[in-house]
């Protein structure tokens, strides 16, 4: 059993999936609204679609080598951001510090976008600290996702009405015509203060997350000061943009559909901001703060990470965040090590992880023994056995909760974000993540663990063989779902 600390956890369908703890016809209710709406789980994606049978088990450009960033350039779209100081936070207790100096230190603008907002302490601190902000005349957006608001029975942050602060909810389920498009969530973290410092990970905001990964979750974040800000505040604006109530220039959840629905909205929204002034948030160009650091140049890890910032989206042509991590592991010569939440991996993953440990690659992957979003262990367990029957060492965390989302390959390259190995986070949430070519930044990762796998335990192929039939029968009757998580 994991421990009652803080709130328990509502990772996508926070509010919408906690089946266990409902009555039966409730729950098989639910079951059967989930399973119709599979057709969602996995949008129309034409580069998908084409992909080679068997691409992934070719090899791609060595991970770090300037080949391997331009293979990169051309599978998310995005350029790498040269010599950026950069920082590892690991867990709450490093990382909410820094958020909040960053926040207390800011002079022009903040743009913080999270998932889970928790009724409790650490929110309070944070809400306190932004409107104290904008009291100073900042420019204050927050950005929460109505799934993982917990503050409120509907996702309403009145608390926030303050001059110079506007705040957003994303797909509110009550009296909206996003309901619609409701199984897609918003599901990145993202603080971006002045266009110059930027924070993207796993981590929330709430009490649970503090502590050192053992006393609460296990989590981490990426700091990185510099060009690669404004990145990261292009992909907040996209999320900006979709938040709120009404039609109007709102993504559909069927790809095949929004070129025809932007088409119709592009006068519409011209129109609109002629009459209501109201124009998108678009981040200025990048310029670099007149006010000192207010870490010192000491503080980061590294003054030289190439580091990229990029986001996926359910109405994307291409998942790019798992072309992202697809090319890593085909490139990856030595070592793949990957800490994450939820483990439902799409097809290219399972081929890529399984033709990396083929050809002599140690991959080694950071699960959790018990996750705090219902069933969605026992979904991922069933996948286990071609994994490691082809060589992949699995380590359970049997702690409290893990939520880390790190890939670490070769020393050379390290990518942290919102997104797990799962459909959900490819296909259908809203995710972000900072790719980092450094070696201090990724030997850093690879450090981090092996102290979390000294304090985990490994899973053998036999073990996993072993698994009762009640195991074995609850994974294939949530089979059909396993899009959606």
């Amino acid at each position: 059993m994991l421990p009652a600390r803080g709130r328990g956890g509502s990772e996508p369908w926070g509010k919408i999936v906690m089946i266990a703890s409902i009555p039966p016809f409730t729950a098989a209710l639910t079951l059967c609204i989930a399973f119709s709406a599979g057709c969602t789980a996995f949008p129309v994606r034409g580069r998908r679609f084409f992909r080679a049978a068997d691409e992934c088990r070719q090899r791609s450009e060595p991970v770090g080598s300037r080949e391997f960033e331009a293979a990169l350039d051309r599978a998310t779209g995005t350029a790498a951001r040269p010599d950026t100081p950069a920082k590892l936070l690991q867990n709450g207790d490093e990382a909410y510090p820094v958020m909040l100096e960053l926040i207390a230190s800011a002079r022009g603008r903040i743009s913080m976008e999270t998932y889970i907002v928790g009724r409790d302490e650490i929110t309070d601190r944070f809400f306190q600290a932004l409107k104290d902000a904008a009291k100073r005349g900042v420019e204050v957006r927050l950005l929460v996702d109505a799934a993982g608001y917990d503050r409120g029975i509907v996702a309403d942050p009145r608390e926030m009405a303050a001059p110079n602060l506007e705040a957003r909810v994303f797909n509110p389920f009550l009296a909206s015509w996003t309901v619609v498009r409701a199984n897609n969530r918003d599901h990145r973290k993202i603080l971006v203060v002045d266009g110059h410092y930027a924070v993207m990970g796993g981590i929330n905001l709430s009490d649970a997350q503090r502590g050192d990964g053992i006393s609460g979750w296990r989590d981490t974040a990426l700091l990185a000061a510099g060009p690669v800000a404004i990145d990261a505040e292009r992909i907040f604006a996209e999320t900006w943009e979709q938040a709120g109530r009404g039609w109007l220039g709102k993504t559909l959840p069927l790809t095949i559909l929004n070129p025809l629905k932007k088409a119709v909205d592009k006068p519409l929204l011209r129109l609109r901001g002629k009459i209501l002034g109201r124009h998108p948030f678009i981040p200025p160009a990048y310029a670099a703060p007149e006010n000192p650091d207010p870490f010192g140049r000491d503080f980061y890890d590294t003054h030289a990470a190439d580091i990229r910032a990029v986001g996926s989206s359910p109405e994307a042509r291409s998942p790019k965040i798992l072309d992202l991590v697809v090319t890593a592991m085909l490139g990856a010569r030595d070592r793949i090590d990957v800490a994450c939440a939820y483990f439902v991996p799409p097809r290219e993953v399972r081929r890529a992880l399984i033709a990396a440990a083929e050809r002599g690659v140690r991959v080694r992957l950071l699960l959790p023994a018990a996750a705090d979003v219902k069933f969605v262990r026992e979904i991922g367990v069933r996948l286990y056995g071609e994994l490691l029957a082809a060589g992949v060492e699995i380590y359970e965390w049997p702690h409290y909760i893990l939520h880390a989302k790190t890939m670490a390959v070769d020393g050379r390259w390290l990518a942290v974000g919102s997104a797990n190995l799962d459909g959900r986070s490819h296909f259908l949430n809203y995710e972000a993540v900072f790719a980092a070519r450094d070696a201090v930044l990724a030997e850093a990762a690879h450090r981090q663990f092996e102290r979390d796998v000294a304090a985990a335990r490994r899973l053998t192929l036999e073990e996993w063989r072993r698994r009762g039939f009640g195991q074995r029968l609850l994974e294939t009757l949530l089979t059909p779902l396993a899009g959606q998580f």
